[in-house]
């Protein structure tokens, strides 16, 4: 690829840059907006290069030209030290550290050089705050929005754009900013000092800065493509500039800290920007959008996160472009607007549909290209029906399906086909937990709602029928690493989940009929001994939890659970039975909680390679373990860290303290 610079510099790239070193104290002064120009016609993608690393290897055209780069960089850290290059050379660890860093230095260059598209997408993220936060989801897809990367297929260029931002990532351009647990997502933030470095370095990009303030206007505003703003106090009259930038393709406001704004947007404001792709008022005041967003017909990225918006216009049907719309956070948000179902290329909705939808907007079925929807709320009414999930095949990632006790028949739930929704890793069935009876009808429905065979992970919770579907241990489910079964209280048998060639995880709770767990958990069928499978050939963590009935758990032979490293059982009141467990080799941590009826550790004793037992509210075990004069201390007297009711026993003390000290 071509390493010169571009010479035409008259197509305007605009976004903010708040934390420029030499207008930093501008920046933090009112609202601040800046520019920076450069030719679109240089913008470049590569989809075939290789992946692109802070150390890659440097292809042998350009081994020359690195190797001058790096003894350059290397002369430049030495003077810049105040040492002299053979001075560092005599000093084997400077000269090694400046190596390095000259190495990482011109790699950095390197890889930018090679893949310049890299610099739309640094030029892109400087229009965010520092201290701004996103996912990797809303970043890609505003890249893609905005039309940095046009390889024509959605999944083309988000595969491009997921291995660019990990690019970024390596290369400090991007930083982690810590977990979202509730969405089960990274946060990222804008890596401040080397976007900032980047942008020094650009010289042909020509930063012009402009404040916006209450009395000024932004100059040269037909020029302005991306406009960021940050505030302190914002009045509707500061939308003046931003209501004539005319080739607006991106507006963000972004609040600074401790600052407030009025909650509604001036009813004009979208009159005139009907270039724009990307509105993003994510954690704003704002409540409503003004019906004039009807004029965005360019738009296809709404972010609204963590705002108070109650609703939107039906406005909103106009915006045939949209893409991505993304509404979580809104906690005062109840329903979708009724033209949600025009919005017919809409990929990704995103919001937490349980925790704020009262139900799915009616004919949400006509959105066939949605990829991102979290959850889906079963209605009875026409239009809201799971069959509404038919023709939604590309959706991607993880569904929960809730108010299953509203699908009334096996035909119906059938309609749902999510077998065919092959880019779906973790489903999640609901039902109402407020079913006080056994409902043999939904053994049909069940059965009726296979997942993929790609699935990942699945959840049961709440379900009322008496047997599990015979599709929960089909061994054809080779990607399935994590199974849920919560309170599906009417089963008393426990389905040959052993079959599954992939399963780590496995945790059963509040299935309350069962009374006996048998060789039927491990396999489907009786074998000899010389063709006998493998039970749970991968699985890692075992957990038994509020199993009120469950008197034996037996079946386990040589060689079943190879892998597995936590066993936990708890709350199991009438459970007097355990397995042979001493054959577990992998097997690490032990936890034995609030089975009263428990009165002895397995027959044979617990394998050698256990590191932690912990015993709690088991009265009749803890009498048989508790010291050196009790049946059970051989089988726990080697065991590193043993716990009786949250104390730890230790054999080099005597008897007569252990049994004080448990008591």
């Amino acid at each position: 690829m071509d390493d010169k610079l571009p010479e035409d510099r008259s197509t305007p790239f605009s976004g903010s840059i708040h934390s420029h070193p030499e207008l930093s104290s501008q920046a933090t002064r009112g609202n601040t907006c800046a520019s920076f120009q450069y030719d679109e016609n240089q913008k470049s993608l590569c989809l075939a290069s290789r992946q692109s690393t802070i150390t890659e290897e440097v292809n042998a055209d350009s081994l020359e030209r690195y190797s001058f780069e790096l003894e350059e960089k290397i002369r430049d850290k030495d003077v810049s030290a105040g040492h002299s290059y053979v001075g560092a050379k005599e000093d084997e660890g400077k000269a090694k550290e400046i190596r390095r860093e000259a190495k990482l230095e011109v790699s950095t260059d390197v890889v930018l050089r090679n893949e310049k598209y890299l610099k739309d997408f640094i030029l892109f993220c400087s229009i965010f705050p520092s201290d701004y936060e996103f996912t990797k989801d809303m970043l890609v897809w505003q890249w893609i929005a905005e039309g940095l990367i046009n390889l024509g297929e959605d999944e083309i260029m988000e595969g491009e754009s997921i291995r660019c931002f990990d690019t970024l990532l390596k290369l400090g351009y991007i930083m982690p900013a810590g977990y979202n647990h509730r969405i089960d997502q990274m946060k990222y933030r804008v890596g401040e000092e080397k976007v900032n470095a980047f942008i020094q370095k650009q010289q042909y990009l020509e930063p012009k800065f402009q404040k916006y303030l209450d009395t000024e206007e932004i100059t040269d505003s037909l020029k302005v493509d991306r406009l960021s703003l940050a505030f302190k106090e914002i009045d509707c009259i500061n939308f003046w500039t931003s209501k004539h930038c005319g080739q607006l393709k991106m507006l963000s406001i972004h609040r600074c800290y401790g600052s407030k704004m009025k909650n509604l947007l001036p009813s004009d404001l979208f009159l005139k920007l009907q270039a724009l792709k990307i509105l993003n008022l994510s954690h704003t005041d704002i409540m409503a959008l003004p019906s004039s967003v009807e004029n965005l017909k360019a738009l296809q990225c709404l972010d609204m996160y963590a705002t108070p918006i109650m609703g939107l216009p039906e406005s909103m049907r106009c915006l045939s472009n949209l893409r991505t719309l993304n509404l979580d956070g809104c906690l005062s948000l109840r329903t979708l607007p009724k033209c949600t179902s025009m919005l017919i290329n809409l990929r990704h909705l995103v919001l937490d549909v349980v925790g704020q939808l009262q139900s799915m907007p009616a004919g949400i079925g006509k959105l066939s290209k949605l990829r991102t929807l979290r959850a889906f709320l079963v209605g009875e009414d026409e239009g809201s029906r799971i069959g509404e999930l038919k023709d939604m095949n590309k959706l991607k990632g993880s569904l929960l399906i809730s108010n299953l006790e509203n699908v009334s028949t096996k035909e119906e739930a059938a309609e749902a086909y999510l077998c065919n929704k092959q880019d779906l890793k973790k489903i999640e069935l609901q039902w109402s937990d407020l079913q006080d009876n056994k409902n043999p009808d939904e053994e049909e429905i069940l059965e009726s709602l296979q997942p993929p065979l790609g699935i990942e992970e699945l959840k049961i919770f709440f379900y009322s029928g008496g047997v599990l579907p015979s599709w929960i241990s089909n061994p054809s489910f080779t990607e399935v690493v994590s199974i849920t079964l919560y309170k599906c209280r009417y089963c008393d048998t426990l389905p040959p989940l052993g079959e599954l060639p992939a399963l780590k995880f496995l945790s059963i709770l509040e299935m309350n009929e069962v009374v006996e767990i048998n060789s039927l958990f491990c396999r489907r069928n009786q074998i000899t001994n010389q063709h006998r499978h493998v039970a749970f050939p991968k699985l890692e963590k075992l957990s038994f939890d509020s199993m009120a009935k469950l008197e034996k758990w037996t079946g386990v032979v040589n060689g079943d659970f190879p892998y597995l490293r936590h066993l936990i059982i708890a709350h199991c009141g009438e459970l007097v039975v355990l397995p042979f467990l001493s054959h577990l080799n992998s097997l690490l941590h032990v936890e034995i909680i609030n089975c009263p009826q428990l009165s002895c550790l397995p027959e044979g004793g617990l394998p050698p390679t256990l590191e932690l037992l912990m015993i709690k509210d088991c009265p009749k075990l803890k009498e048989r373990c508790c010291n050196d004069q009790c049946d059970d201390w051989p089988k726990v007297a080697r065991i590193p860290a043993f716990y009786i009711n949250n104390q730890k026993v230790s054999v080099c003390r005597d008897s007569a303290e252990i049994s004080e000290m448990i008591a």
